[in-house]
């Protein structure tokens, strides 16, 4: 199923700007909205997290993942700093419409998307909370912890992951060497990795603390990548850390039989590079 979604920005009595995006859900095609092609493999995904208010960044990490022309652009959230502030929505829309153009676009809700007035307008309508997405024998799922530790529970088990390969897509960390490691919300989701071993799940994606982190528990691969434009936060080493950088970038996927990553700093280093073979 492709759903294209269609967004008008007003500010009172003045056209602002239309925005239109596709969102994958699970038959795997990717388009321009005009120009539909069954997905191939590898299947390119982009992710990153936290853009925030850093307008420059956010442009420069964009700019780099243009030019990799991924099938999937999934933001981690904290798109925008303050959730009802329309302005702020409509420089984000501004920012990434080159991806817009041909690569789906997954959103995870932050913290900042909080009031969701316009979240929910733009997204939530749509179901996009907690969702999922598959191509071929990947499955992608997105988690909005807000709804609190028991409805995701609920929510995960009632997926078909059986034999599937299963990536997690979410704002805040279940571990983390930054400052909102030991918060109560990180603490709390921490439950959930009992879940995800019982899925055979292979990554978890998340942002909130803004740097990057490769962490291993449990043969899980929980990555921090808050790096999207939002002032960047100190990090230290926790269990089960690989490797732990404060630095801007984008984390770029490559997906076949098996899952292929590289960081890419906002100035297109390789920061970290892995393979996850399931």
């Amino acid at each position: 199923m492709k759903k294209i979604l269609a967004i008008l920005l007003l500010l009172p009595s003045v056209f602002v700007v239309s925005v239109q995006f596709a969102t994958l859900y699970k038959d795997g095609y990717v388009g321009n909205k005009t120009d539909l092609h069954v997905l191939g493999f590898p299947i390119k995904v982009a992710v990153y997290g936290d853009s925030r208010y850093g307008d420059s960044i956010h442009r420069q990490i964009v700019s780099l993942i243009d030019q990799l022309k991924p099938h999937i652009v999934v933001h981690l959230g904290d798109m925008v700093n303050s959730g009802d502030n329309l302005q702020d929505w409509q420089t984000f829309f501004e920012i990434v419409s080159p991806l817009l153009e041909y690569s789906f676009f997954q959103p995870v809700k932050g913290n900042h998307e909080k009031p969701d007035v316009y979240y929910r307008e733009y997204f939530g309508r749509y179901g996009l909370y907690n969702y999922w997405a598959q191509v071929g024998d990947w499955l992608f799922v997105f988690l909005d912890p807000d709804v609190g530790v028991d409805r995701l529970k609920k929510f995960l088990k009632s997926l078909d992951y059986q034999g599937k390969k299963v990536l997690i897509f979410t704002h805040y960390p279940l571990f983390s060497g930054g400052p909102h490691g030991e918060t109560a919300t990180v603490k709390r989701l921490q439950v959930l990795h009992e879940t995800f071993k019982e899925m055979n799940v292979l990554a978890v994606f998340s942002g909130h603390d803004h740097n990057y982190q490769r962490i291993v528990k449990d043969g899980i691969t929980y990555i921090v990548t808050g790096g999207g434009g939002s002032p960047l936060y100190n990090v230290r080493k926790i269990e089960g850390t690989i490797v732990a950088l404060r630095r801007y970038h984008f984390v770029f996927l490559e997906l076949a039989e098996t899952l292929k990553a590289k960081v890419i700093s906002r100035y297109g280093e390789i920061l970290d590079e892995f393979e996850i073979i399931p």
